[in-house]
């Protein structure tokens, strides 16, 4: 079939730079690209798992224009919390792909597992924002747009934003992508990390900006912390983005990180402060956690 992909148990595939990579197991299969578990059977990186994330989507040209910015785009990164790609490549000539971190436990796992110390997690929030602020200042400013703890790697006491399927330059035509996003909106739309941002840019009420980031990243936060994502569910993605008030932040720090997504989560894009702000909010209260932890254990994190 035109959009299937397959790579059988122990075959191979070569990527542009001469290593070749052995598949070990499917990893997940997406709307657009299947990412499989490989190793490194040749090369400086022989022995050392990597997880290869091939496009599928041949019946969808632009689709594939959107991979193939994707991998363009992390090739050139050097923030330590953007995903890191090592190589890229084409299979059978016509579908590319790009080898990335094998990074198996997400942001996901941790608000499930709710066993993370509070310093733990405004480290979490810190780093996230320090990316955040990384892709604003950027040449060419990238939004994000799909900022979900599915879509947040980790890293021991690191956490990495992933999957720039959806990124979007700030300067990118904006026909063109509310053309691709009303073509696939359940990809572009999460269901319960939108965004009022994204709604009145679907309608064409007003340019999608870096703020969008901002608001997202602040639905994630206020998981992390809460244990509950407080937008409320919609029947349409166009429909209006309604929040249920922020739910009780624990320990004594909690006040603190309450107000600050509070900040995140205006309604307003103008009324939320910017990524280096709010870097500059999170690393005030990850200095009083740490002192906190240190008074109390004798270190800052385990």
């Amino acid at each position: 079939m035109e959009d299937s992909i397959n790579l059988a148990i122990d075959q191979s595939l070569q990527a542009e730079s001469g290593t070749w990579y052995r598949n070990l197991q499917v990893l997940g299969r997406g709307g657009n690209a299947a990412t499989f578990l490989v190793v490194a059977t040749s090369g400086q990186n022989r022995g050392v798992p990597f997880a290869v994330k091939i496009f599928r989507r041949l019946s969808k040209p632009e689709r594939r224009d959107n991979f193939l910015q994707e991998m363009k785009f992390l090739e050139t990164c050097s923030h330590p919390s953007v995903l890191r790609i090592f190589d890229t490549g084409v299979f059978y000539g016509e579908h590319p792909f790009l080898i990335a971190e094998y990074l198996p436990r997400t942001l996901y796992q941790i608000i499930r597992a709710d066993n993370s110390s509070i310093t733990q997690k405004i480290s979490f929030a810190t780093q996230l924002l320090s990316a955040l602020a990384y892709l604003n200042v950027l040449a060419k400013p990238v939004i994000h747009r799909d900022i979900k703890p599915q879509n947040i790697l980790i890293k021991g006491n690191s956490c990495v934003l992933g999957d720039f399927g959806l990124m979007k330059w700030a300067d990118a035509d904006t026909v063109e992508d509310q053309a691709f996003l009303k073509e696939s909106l359940g990809v572009g739309m999460p269901g319960r990390y939108r965004t009022p941002d994204q709604v009145a840019y679907l309608k064409g009420e007003s340019p999608l900006t870096t703020g969008s980031d901002i608001f997202q990243l602040g639905l994630v936060l206020a998981e992390l912390f809460t244990g509950r994502n407080p937008e409320k569910p919609s029947a349409e993605f166009t429909d209006a983005v309604e929040l249920e008030p922020l739910s009780w932040v624990r320990g004594g720090l909690g006040g603190m990180i309450a107000n600050v997504i509070n900040q995140m989560l205006q309604i307003d894009p103008p009324a939320r402060p910017n990524a280096v702000q709010l870097l500059n909010a999170w690393e005030g209260i990850f200095r009083e956690a740490v002192a906190r932890s240190h008074a109390l254990e004798g270190r800052a994190m385990q």
